[in-house]
């Protein structure tokens, strides 16, 4: 039986594969559990593209290192390489005919992985961490773009040391997105570009945050041509604003949500706010998952503007999310984030990468 490639959706039953005792909250949802996780906390995910065959999930850690499993329809996972820096791994990305793999650190360089010979060379340097890497595949250049902590973008062919264009941020890079020919860079001090990447990289359009708390995730989201309009961001502040582009109101069609907040809207209790530490959109719906410090995932509408569900709570916060590329498979990975301070940090608790059949909760309630 396949699980990712039908519609039957493992993970909503009552039996687990891995026999969960009462007292065990790391996996509530009864997802699949990746083998051989990281042995910290997990920063990143990406999944493969669609030019790949198969499913191959990539993870980077702050155990400074780089992991490839391939996911089998039938939900297994198996370890196939893994890769090193000198540093935490705050980010990875895939090369779109799924050969290569980049990876940032904040070691301050980052790598190109190819995963045919499984040899891995530093392809761009920095004066401070790398928060960001993306690959960019446009009409007549294709290059990858870094945002880092030394407050520049870099971009970068992959063949030579030194970059093919440097762009000054106002502040450290905190997260980014790219969507050809659109990419989105929020960065400390709630700065916030948007540059078009056509011809060349440039700024397009500086906006002020509609976030008043620091910037923590971004995604870009397409229209119903498959042209980026907008993205969402997210905050530590447990929410999130949904910024178009071009609208046709900005008043009407640009808003924030709350999101990722204990207590419901209880005014007589305080109320606990999480932070958002990811946002992905689904490559077919168009719906979107967010994850939080709150230890949750929760799945939502933004046309209708409603919550299509919210996981049960895991024991520690979700630090990474992301799509398969068709859509049938959520990531997500369960590792403390330090948003509680040191005091809180329990180095027995394992890291955990959960895989969840997306195919069905993702679909917009009144879809015709």
């Amino acid at each position: 039986m396949s699980l990712f490639g039908s519609t039957s959706g493992f993970g909503a039953g009552g039996t687990s594969m891995f026999g969960n005792t009462a007292t065990d909250n790391h996996n509530p949802m009864k997802d699949i559990e990746v083998t051989s996780p990281p042995d910290d906390s997990i920063g990143c995910l990406a999944f493969s593209p669609l030019a790949l065959p198969g499913n191959f999930l990539i993870a980077g850690s702050w155990a400074n290192d780089v992991r490839c499993w391939e996911v089998q329809d039938n939900g297994q996972t198996i370890p196939k390489a893994q890769q090193m820096h000198t540093g935490p791994v705050l980010d990875v990305c895939w090369s779109d005919d799924g050969s290569k793999v980049f990876t940032a650190s904040c070691d301050k360089t980052a790598k190109m992985w190819d995963l045919n010979s499984n040899q891995a060379i530093q392809i761009a340097q920095h004066e401070a961490p790398v928060k960001t890497v993306h690959w960019i595949k446009a009409p007549n250049y294709s290059c990858v773009m870094t945002g880092s902590w030394d407050k520049t973008l870099k971009f970068w062919d992959t063949r030579s040391p030194t970059p093919m264009m440097t762009l000054q941020l106002p502040e450290r890079c905190y997260c980014a997105d790219v969507v050809h020919p659109m990419a989105v860079v929020a960065t400390a001090e709630r700065g916030l570009i948007v540059y078009q990447l056509e011809n060349q990289p440039s700024e397009f359009r500086r906006i002020d945050s509609p976030l008043k708390h620091q910037h923590r995730c971004v995604a870009i989201f397409k229209d119903k041509v498959n042209k980026p309009t907008g993205f969402a961001l997210g905050s530590i502040e447990g929410r999130v604003a949904i910024h178009y582009i071009n609208p046709p109101n900005p008043a009407k069609d640009n808003f924030t949500f709350k999101c990722h907040r204990s207590n419901g809207t209880n005014t007589s209790a305080p109320q606990d706010i999480y932070a958002v530490n990811g946002i992905a959109f689904h490559p077919a719906h168009g719906t979107l998952a967010t994850v939080g410090s709150d230890g949750r995932f929760s799945f939502w509408d933004k046309d209708a503007r409603t919550k299509l569900k919210t996981s049960e709570q895991l024991d520690q916060p979700i630090s990474a999310c992301c799509f398969n590329h068709n859509g049938n498979i959520f990531a997500y990975a369960s590792s403390y984030d330090w948003s509680k301070g040191h005091e809180f940090y329990n180095p027995q608790k394992k890291n955990y990468i959960f895989l969840r059949n997306a195919a069905e909760e993702l679909k917009p309630r009144n879809k015709k």
